[in-house]
């Protein structure tokens, strides 16, 4: 029995799979595949070999939805690999996204600015070498978060002002939700990275929701992070909310931080 191994397909609202024409009017089984952490391994030393000596490589390790267990039929599979003295920007090879960082820069990264290698550093799981994940310690800092904390300080200024001068006359454009939510979930993350507590999307996705009180703002961010047609779809109200939660929550950060 022949087998091969397909991606599916966006076909309409539904998916396919494209198969040899040889195939054609013949019974096929359609079953869907699972990789395994040696899949990966394979997979992730296949595509990294075409930029860097595989002997440059410490560690493998899976990050983002896979690696906190959120995946969907849409997610791709994130990996961080860390080499001795290889630096390359994001590698998209198919369902992989590959950063490859040597250790030096790494270290650099984590004195200097927190994201995103020491989220990906707290939510990644091992597919080639424990230990050195184990002796990396993530600790976040004045420093390593000021840039964030700052910005998050001048974009707040700007949504009042938006706010002030439309005064609840009409509603607002996606872009204040994407700021707003995607504020909202840096503070977030770097909260749960001081108290040593895993981050999750659908949690995350919860607490916009309830905040705003609907789906209107976190469709926004989406819509604007996809880069799909922006429209007006979030209210003065929920602007006004999510605006109130990030005020609390930038001060709230820098308080832990001054008492850490």
């Amino acid at each position: 029995m022949e087998a091969q191994i397909k991606k599916a397909i966006k076909a309409g609202n539904s998916s396919a799979v494209v198969l040899p024409r040889s195939w054609l009017n013949k019974e096929v089984r359609v079953e869907l595949f699972r990789k395994t952490p040696e899949i990966i391994l394979s997979d992730v030393i296949n595509i990294a070999r075409k930029y860097v000596d595989i002997k440059e490589i410490i560690g493998i390790y899976l990050v983002g939805s896979y690696a906190r267990g959120e995946e969907d039929d849409s997610s791709d599979i994130d990996m961080l690999v860390i080499t001795k003295n290889v630096d390359k920007q994001m590698i998209n090879e198919g369902i992989y996204n590959l950063l490859i960082v040597s250790s030096m820069l790494l270290k650099q990264k984590l004195d200097n600015d927190l994201f995103p290698i020491g989220q990906m550093l707290k939510e990644a799981k091992p597919i080639l070498n424990s230990d050195y994940l184990d002796s990396i310690e993530v600790k976040v800092t004045k420093k390593n978060t000021k840039w964030y904390l700052e910005t998050t300080k001048d974009k707040l200024k700007i949504i009042k002002k938006i706010l002030d001068r439309i005064k609840n006359k009409k509603d607002i454009s996606d872009l204040v939700a994407y700021t707003l939510v995607l504020r909202i979930r840096t503070l977030c993350i770097i909260k749960k990275l001081i108290l040593n507590e895993d981050y999750s999307k659908r949690e995350f996705i919860k607490i916009i929701k309830k905040i705003s009180e609907g789906t209107n703002a976190y469709e926004g961010y989406l819509a604007v992070k996809k880069s799909q047609q922006e429209k007006n779809r979030i209210t003065f109200d929920e602007t006004e909310r999510l605006y109130k939660y990030l005020e609390d929550q930038l001060l709230e950060v820098k308080k832990i931080l001054k008492n850490s």
